[in-house]
């Protein structure tokens, strides 16, 4: 039993002192743990200072700096200064990381700035580059409609006075009796059709119409009546074209346009060569050819002429330049307004240029709707009366006298061109139609000769078997009496003045004979008096451009 009590106390002494040496260590591990937990919290207070630092210098200078671009408080490497306390910690890390993450949403915020910035900078500069684009483009307008506006002022201007001018020659021509004067009258009458197709082309570019109005007319008259438009028409050469009749209302802008086409044809040819004129009739139209032996264009000024007559360049008139060159402009124009058209090619026959209008056939009408003016002959030709005088062969040539084109509703002379080396016949005048009902017809005009530059004009010889009342009276193709200058009066119907009888011009006389030479079939006149001659011959007046006045 006392073995069993011993047994057991050592048993329990030995058990206490393990529990003793158990309860030891673990207060000494808890002791450690305390103390390590002590030093923890006062790592993580001084860290949580040091944070709170930190945290107060990024709020306070190192966001503000990166947001203004500066360095602000950041190291070498361009990162946050974190204080000692805080190394090695994620904090640390995620404190230096915020500058460069503020600096990227600055940039990325003034990046988005600029882009709207500059996005409203660039709508505002699209809708002020409209506006003045706007502003520009009804400027322009206006200035090009006071400018278009100016030119057919002053275009009509010149229309209208070049019309009373041809009105006052007309009528000169009525009142004077002297070759000279009419020579005079004719060559100013000349000049007047050419200030004409000046100013009526400035008037179509200015976006004016034409006014002259016209018949259903044949080609050959119309070829004349451009003639009768430009200098050097002796040097044309054209055939009778009398089986084509162009419509009425397109007959002033194809006059028009050939005149164009023929003054820069014999413009760019030598002084002695020959424009030919001819008429090829199609299926579906009929061409008016212009060939000219002169210098024929080259490549790129065609390209140009026929990018203006297709109509894809149109030059506004302000646009023209210092030397406009309006001519085949305005041919371009008047084939686009009246259905025909205008083509350029080159080399020709000749190794120029040829200029070709095509004439569709709805601008063709029956012949029967222009009737053919008589032959010079029939109306010149007649048996000289015995005792008139016979004309002596004229010692030098005399210049020609320049055709006399009819102005707005006067028509070109319907006799055909004499041959070369016989003198003209006299012209007998085209068909004229008034501008409105009720004005007088307008003169018919004298027809351009197409003789060489010596041949004299050639006058029409009376019949002295046949009253000048009852005398057969020539017509034009409308149907309207052919005016001739009247006789000049006796020398003894004028009082007080001596006889003045004496020989006429050589042109004259020249003219007078071949008149009769041709007409008289045959037949010998009888021989003349010496020493009396013919004064006057009767002569077609120049054109009366009453109708231009309302151009």
């Amino acid at each position: 039993m006392t073995e069993l009590i011993v047994t057991a106390t050592a048993v329990l002494a030995v058990a206490g002192a393990g529990a003793a040496w158990y309860f030891r260590r673990k207060a000494g591990q808890a002791r450690r743990r305390g103390e390590q937990l002590r030093e923890h919290a006062d790592r993580l207070t001084l860290q949580l200072v040091a944070a709170e630092q930190c945290v107060g210098h990024l709020a306070a200078t190192v966001i503000p700096a990166a947001a203004k671009g500066g360095p602000g408080g950041s190291g070498p490497g361009g990162g946050l200064l974190v204080p000692a306390q805080l190394d090695g910690t994620p904090l640390a890390e995620r404190l230096r990381a915020v500058p460069g993450a503020v600096a990227s949403a600055v940039g990325d915020v003034r990046a988005e700035e600029r882009a709207a910035a500059e996005q409203a900078a660039a709508h505002a500069a699209e809708r002020l580059r409209q506006d003045t684009e706007r502003q520009i483009a009804q400027a322009r307008r206006e200035s090009v409609g006071v400018a278009r506006a100016a030119v057919r002022g002053f275009a009509n201007n010149v229309v209208a006075r070049s019309a009373r001018l041809g009105r006052a020659v007309s009528q000169g021509v009525r009142r004077h009796i002297s070759d000279e004067a009419y020579e005079t009258l004719v060559e100013i009458d000349h000049l007047t059709q050419q200030m004409l197709l000046t100013a009526s082309g400035y008037s179509v570019l200015a976006g004016d119409k034409l006014s002259r109005r016209w018949p259903a007319t044949t080609l050959t008259d119309i070829v004349r009546a451009a003639m009768g438009r430009i200098e050097g028409y002796e040097r044309i050469k054209h055939p009778e074209m009398g089986s084509v009749v162009v419509e009425g209302r397109a007959v002033e802008a194809v006059v028009h346009a050939l005149a164009v086409l023929l003054d820069n044809a014999l413009r760019y040819s030598p002084p002695a060569a020959s424009v030919h004129v001819s008429l090829e009739q199609g299926h579906h139209a009929c061409f008016l050819i212009v060939d000219d032996a002169g210098l024929r264009m080259d490549d790129e000024r065609l390209l140009w002429a026929s990018d203006v007559m297709s109509g894809e360049q149109r030059d506004d008139i302000t646009r023209l330049g210092a030397h406009p060159q309006t001519g085949l402009r305005v041919a371009s124009l008047l084939a686009e307004n009246y259905g025909f058209r205008v083509e350029l090619t080159a080399p020709n026959i000749y190794q120029g240029t040829r200029a070709m209008v095509v004439l569709p056939k709805n601008l063709i009408v029956d012949p029967a709707a222009a009737q053919p003016a008589p032959r010079p002959a029939a109306q010149a030709a007649r048996p000289v009366p015995a005792g008139s005088a016979t004309p002596a062969a004229p010692a030098a040539p005399a210049t020609p006298v320049a055709p006399a084109v009819a102005a707005s509703s006067v028509a070109p002379p319907l006799a055909p061109a004499p041959e070369a080396g016989v003198p003209a016949s006299a012209a007998v005048a085209g068909p004229a139609v008034p501008a409105a009902p009720g004005e007088p017809v307008a003169e018919p005009a004298a027809a351009p000769a197409t003789s060489p530059a010596g041949a004299p004009a050639a006058a029409s010889v009376p019949d002295p078997a046949t009253p000048t009342s009852a005398a057969t009276t020539a017509t034009t193709a409308s149907g309207l009496t052919v005016r001739r200058r009247s006789a000049a009066p006796a020398p003894a119907r004028r009082p007080a003045a001596p006889d003045d009888t004496e020989p006429g011009r050589p042109a004259v006389a020249a003219a007078w004979a071949a008149g009769t030479r041709r007409g008289r079939d045959g037949e010998q006149p009888s021989p003349a008096p010496a020493g009396t001659a013919t004064h006057t011959a009767a002569r077609t007046t120049p054109h009366d451009a009453a109708d231009d006045e309302g151009h």
